[in-house]
């Protein structure tokens, strides 16, 4: 799925305008993403979506909803995760995948991507996951948990493996860099 790697390249664009002219307006953002759109969405040889997906793989479907929130975000100037749920966000996507990572790569005993095929228990610990983000008013969270077990269950990815549809090392590493930062900035 090159949705989430064309949102990725949106988004840079948007990043890469705020850094040239940061008082750009909401036209003029538009306007940029309208320009260059052609050359994301279009599937030809050498797209640089699937230039990008060549060197990557698929994004996961948990950093389609983040990207779909930063670019909501960078547009409206308004966000739709709450302020608690941005803090824990990142320390919950960072601890995950520091976990998760070194055991997948055999570190230990353990092997946790095994789970992912189908293992009904990884199923429920998401659903409650997803039930217990909703009920304390995280939303966005318990939205998007309940959006990565849907689109595994319609096989949207390439992948039949629930956490290929859950992280990636991409959101992993951009969240452990916003932790990290956030711990300095406290000093």
């Amino acid at each position: 799925m090159t949705l989430a790697l064309t949102l990725f390249l949106c988004w840079l664009s948007l990043w890469l305008l705020n850094k040239i002219k940061p008082q750009a307006s909401r036209n003029s953002k538009l306007y940029c993403l309208l320009l260059l759109a052609p050359l994301y969405i279009y599937p030809f040889v050498y797209s640089p979506v699937w230039a990008l997906r060549g060197l990557t793989g698929d994004l996961s479907i948990l950093s389609m909803f983040l990207l779909i929130s930063a670019l909501h975000q960078q547009l409206q100037g308004k966000f739709l995760i709450n302020k608690q749920e941005r803090r824990f966000l990142p320390w919950f996507v960072t601890l995950l995948g520091i976990t998760f990572y070194p055991l997948a790569l055999g570190l230990g005993n353990i092997d946790p991507y095994a789970w992912g095929y189908a293992d009904l228990y990884m199923v429920i610990t998401l659903l409650l996951l997803a039930t217990y983000a909703l009920w304390r008013h995280y939303y966005f969270t318990g939205l998007m948990l309940l959006g990565v077990l849907l689109a595994w269950d319609m096989q949207l990815l390439q992948s039949v493996n629930l956490w290929d549809y859950l992280l990636d090392p991409f959101i992993v590493f951009f969240y452990l860099g916003r932790v990290i930062k956030g711990c300095f900035h406290a000093r």
